[in-house]
């Protein structure tokens, strides 16, 4: 056992890239680093400083509604929101491929700070801390000032004159000193209604499985026998690979005198709580981590004493985040995921041959089979079902499941569209079919004519159905998107595209697959030469 003491810093890197003193306050936070494909342990691994850059999408945002220009004929016609930036830190689920680290250096806590790598006696960990904040006074003024607070970051952000629908003070109240006394000084008398309060809460572990959050120092809310709050087991980094043989020459006060130490940040988890309710209501079921919490960790150094406690050390938490839900827009176009219709050829084919035992297994428990007439024309209708006995095994082709599931979103894509006049759905994909049609309608609207006007024909009308997806030649029916947008009225009842070639041409240019932004590679966070080597290393 060391008679010493520990305390955490940022990584040396990232001092040195900020020009941070050892003792500056602002060196006392352990570091989040992300990275945006699955290796990215190999990578820090190799050189820990190499992680990809934090960029715009990488903050918390907010949806505000917004009024489209009546002569704007872009994508931006069709958005009825844009999203205001917040500070709050953004973190990623590892299926939008983004994944996160959390970086701290261990120092002796004696004069001078000396660097802690000979002290093998120690672990290091981290543990999440869940910010959980209670308005005990709802109502009007909080959601005034709730609705304020967005409609001023809008403004600065250029968005213009906006009506907020948040609602929720906990969610945006981020701003900084400065920002934040102009808007207390601008809105005291709501604030002076509003007692805010927020409690630092820890996960704890039951012996028995699962776990709940629970205010720390709560005297009303005491820890159970076994309990003990979760821990996250850090690795220690080696010397990166390019100052290895640097550090052979230093010697034992060369880069092998850090002790840098490395843990995964787990942005999801299935693990719910029973969550109480105040006002003595049960208690409901909540997910451990959620989209709607604030989140800081804290590394924690811990030193085994034979017969005694362990004694631990605690670093300043680190900047706070939030979790992105996993249908994150800004998340789910980070991974492209193909899918191939099945070929209708091959399982023709198929149907020839005697069926396999693989597929899609059905069972019906006995009295749960659902019995009605799908032939009788149109949906059944109320009462017409019955339950039968069941307790039938049949055995589907994932083919098939997946060719009816495809025809009815098919089918159902143009109804919702045009029952619930959700325009922006049509900005959200896009076609390549085997002919592109869209520079003939987009230049037929950019002219001011408008569809089913003069000029309009059957052959620009099919190329709109191409341009959204529906291809109709050879269907012998009447009708496509051009007769259905033609006729589509707002609530007011007034014509959306009939007499608006601008807001048509929004729609085409929207779903031009040339128009796709292309990924492109996050930027690299620079990585400096270790000051501990005599002679810089090389950077390859």
């Amino acid at each position: 056992m060391s008679d010493v003491g520990y305390v955490m810093r940022s990584p040396w890197y990232c001092r040195a890239r900020e020009k941070i003193d050892l003792r500056s306050p602002l060196a006392q936070r352990p570091r989040i680093q992300m990275y945006d494909s699955s290796d990215f342990v190999d990578r820090l691994l190799v050189d820990p400083a190499d992680s990809s850059g934090f960029g715009d999408d990488d903050v918390w945002t907010y949806p505000v509604p917004v009024t489209p220009g009546p002569t704007d004929d872009t994508r931006l016609r069709l958005a009825t929101s844009r999203l205001v930036r917040t500070n709050l830190r953004k973190l990623y689920q590892p299926l939008h491929e983004r994944f996160y680290v959390v970086v701290v250096e261990v120092f002796c806590d004696v004069p001078g700070l000396p660097r802690a790598g000979h002290h093998d006696e120690i672990t290091v960990g981290f543990r999440t801390r869940r910010l959980h904040t209670s308005l005990t006074r709802k109502g009007r003024p909080a959601r005034r000032v709730a609705a304020n607070l967005v409609a001023e970051l809008a403004k600065q952000q250029g968005l213009g004159a906006c009506v907020p629908t948040s609602n929720d003070v906990r969610d945006v109240w981020w701003a900084d000193a400065a920002w934040r006394r102009r808007f207390e000084e601008d809105h005291a008398a709501d604030l002076a209604e509003i007692d805010c309060h927020t409690d630092v809460q820890q996960w704890l572990v039951s012996p028995k499985g699962g776990g709940r959050w629970r205010t720390v120092c709560d005297q009303t809310d005491a820890v159970l026998e076994g309990e003990h709050e979760e821990i996250i087991r850090m690795t220690r980094l080696p010397v990166r690979e390019r100052d290895a043989e640097c550090a052979e020459d230093a010697g034992p006060t060369g880069p092998g005198s850090r002790s840098l130490w490395f843990g995964v940040i787990p942005t999801y988890s299935g693990e719910h709580w029973l969550a109480p309710q105040p006002g003595g209501r049960p208690p409901v079921i909540e997910r451990k981590l959620d989209d709607h919490a604030i989140y800081e960790i804290e590394c924690v150094v811990e030193e085994t004493r034979e017969g005694c406690p362990p004694l631990t050390w605690v670093s300043a938490p680190t900047e706070p985040f939030r979790l992105a839900d996993p249908m994150d827009p800004a998340g789910t176009k980070n991974r492209t995921v193909t899918i191939t219709l099945p070929d209708f050829r091959r399982l023709a084919a198929r149907a020839a041959e005697k069926q396999g035992p693989g597929g899609i297994r059905i069972v019906t428990p006995p009295d749960s089979q659902m019995k009605f007439n799908p032939f009788g024309g149109g949906m059944p209708k109320s009462g017409e079902g019955r339950i039968g006995a069941g307790a039938a095994i049949c055995t589907f082709a994932v083919e098939l499941f997946f060719i009816v599931a495809f025809f009815l979103f098919l089918m159902f894509l143009p109804i919702v569209v045009l029952l619930f006049q959700l325009w922006w759905l049509l900005a959200l994909r896009f076609c390549i079919p085997p002919r592109v049609g869209f520079s003939a309608v987009a230049d037929f609207l950019a002219t001011g004519k408008v569809i089913g006007g003069a000029g309009w024909n059957a052959t620009l009308a099919a190329e709109l159905d191409i341009a959204l997806g529906t291809d109709l030649r050879d269907v012998p029916v009447t009708g496509g998107w051009a007769d259905e947008l033609a006729a589509a009225k707002d609530p007011s009842g007034a014509f959306v595209f009939k007499n608006d070639s601008k807001m048509t041409h929004a729609l085409i240019v929207s779903t031009d697959p040339r128009d796709a932004s292309q990924p492109t590679p996050l930027p690299h966070e620079v990585s400096p030469s270790d000051p501990l080597c005599p002679v810089p290393a090389p950077v390859h």
